[in-house]
């Protein structure tokens, strides 16, 4: 049993941790799913479907397996306990949206969904199977702890769980069990060993790197190196998004062609990445001028980096973040791309220079006890207000399947992220592609940001006015 044990790395914790602060720390997306024309025809109960596909792919998906564990005196972090079985029937639930149905009745739905916190004694995830969007459409729902994985993490189960063609849903049921009663099976003395040698191994691994860190440290020691780190850690102005955030979400979608984001950057010789920061950018410049909000210099963005080497296959987090500007001090939207362009190679760059220097994992012993009160410090002290602003928004841009999927045996026409904001960082733009097209999810702390389809629809007019100035 004890062999079902793993002890969470620093950076998985962290953000067990960081909810102390009154933030919930998981992801997650809004599909929208084309019903069968069957579905029409005969009684489709799209719940139950779904809930026999997981029940048959649930051996090859762990991350769904995994249920929390505290360790004995805090010796270290949390750990998982893998579980054969999860009532899923508690996982998947049901919603219907009232009236005539709706996206921005979804959007609605979809923010108060995902302001509450996942319960901590199942394993970290749910979906919601949201009825009434519109004729022959219903959306789905889902969360996850990030704790449990990063955006490579969501691929990967993506993979294990969605299909590329509609297929046909095995009516298997497995046996469902306690998941409670698997993990109190196990034996204080199996955790115990496991906490203590998990924190060993973390001091361990800390010391075996300690001299090629002190070493590449050294080595950017010279006042030339030092400055250069100096005048890459940015300070973001200080604005409405900088704020301690309160618990109610709001969230909006839009979808890009993607063709037409790729005819920009080929006709501007920018990445596609770039062309999305200047999409943001200049929908950011537009909601701000409107409300008379927007700062002199411009705005920074928190941009998710991968850490995870090339073939890494772990569900775990390697992630960290770097700072980009925004360029959103410059009017001329083509010379803002331009600007923006010259600040992504930058941040190549420097992830280059320092990515061996980010660490992503840190001794357990007492963290649960340091890392849950610095959290509850920086929530009850408003330090967020007080500190230097590094970031005044986050942005994400994740690869996803560049064909239509189907799940359950139902096509998803849209498959739209939804993130994290927290104190001091109240909007968060995360982008994926999926089959032709960039869906852009806007998860935002509703009293700052309240309508955040305002932001969705500036996203538009952004491409549009870079494809306007396209050169001949």
């Amino acid at each position: 049993m004890s062999k079902r044990l793993r002890s969470l790395s620093g950076l998985d914790a962290g953000f067990l941790y960081l909810e102390n602060a009154g933030t919930p720390m998981h992801v997650g997306s809004v599909m929208l799913i084309e019903l069968p024309k069957s579905a029409k025809r005969t009684a489709y109960d799209y719940r139950s479907r779904l809930i026999d596909l997981l029940s048959e792919r649930l051996p090859q998906a762990p991350a769904l397996r995994r249920v929390l564990k505290e360790a004995p005196l805090d010796l270290a972090h949390p750990m998982w306990i893998e579980v054969d079985d999860v009532n899923l029937k508690k996982h998947v639930l049901k919603r219907t949206l009232p009236g005539a149905g709706g996206m921005h009745k979804l959007h609605l739905l979809t923010g108060k969904l995902h302001a509450a916190m996942l319960d901590r004694s199942m394993p970290l995830w749910q979906f919601v199977v949201i009825e009434n969007v519109e004729p022959g459409v219903i959306a789905l729902y889902s969360k996850i702890h990030h704790a449990l994985l990063d955006g490579q993490g969501g691929v990967a189960l993506a993979k294990v769980l969605l299909d590329i063609e509609a297929g046909a849903v095995s009516k298997r049921q497995r046996k469902i069990k306690n998941t409670d009663t698997v993990a109190n099976r196990l034996r204080t003395r199996d955790i115990s060993k496991t906490a203590l040698r998990s924190t060993v191994n973390q001091f361990a691994q800390l010391l075996r790197a300690l001299p090629g860190t002190l070493k590449l440290a050294g080595g950017m020691a010279s006042p030339s190196k030092i400055k250069s780190l100096r005048d890459s850690i940015l300070v973001a102005p200080r604005m409405a998004f900088n704020q301690q955030i309160g618990l109610a979400r709001s969230f909006a979608s839009v979808s890009v062609p993607l063709q037409s984001v790729k005819r920009v950057a080929n006709g501007f010789n920018v990445s596609l990445n770039d062309v999305v920061m200047a999409m943001c950018s200049g929908a950011l410049r537009e909601m701000l001028s409107a409300s008379r909000q927007l700062p002199k210099r411009s705005l920074i963005a928190a941009m998710p980096v991968s850490l995870r080497e090339s073939g890494n296959t772990d569900s775990n987090n390697q992630v960290s973040m770097v700072q980009c500007a925004l360029a959103t001090d410059v009017v001329d939207p083509v010379l803002r791309l331009q600007s923006l362009r010259a600040s992504t190679a930058q941040i190549k760059q420097r992830i280059a220079t320092f990515k061996n220097m980010i660490p992503t994992d840190f001794p357990g012993l007492a963290a649960p006890i340091w890392a849950s009160g610095l959290s509850r410090i920086w929530a009850n002290g408003r330090l967020a207000e007080k500190l230097p602003a590094l970031a005044n928004v986050a942005i994400s841009n994740v690869p996803g399947p560049p064909i239509p999927l189907y799940l359950a045996g139902a096509k998803l026409r849209h498959y739209y992220p939804v993130s994290i904001v927290t104190h001091g960082l109240a909007l968060n733009i995360t982008v994926q592609s999926y089959a032709g097209s960039l869906e852009f999810g806007i998860t935002a702390c509703a009293d700052i940001v309240r309508k955040p389809e305002q932001l969705a629809q500036a996203l538009l007019r952004a491409l549009n006015e870079l494809t306007e100035r396209l050169p001949e």
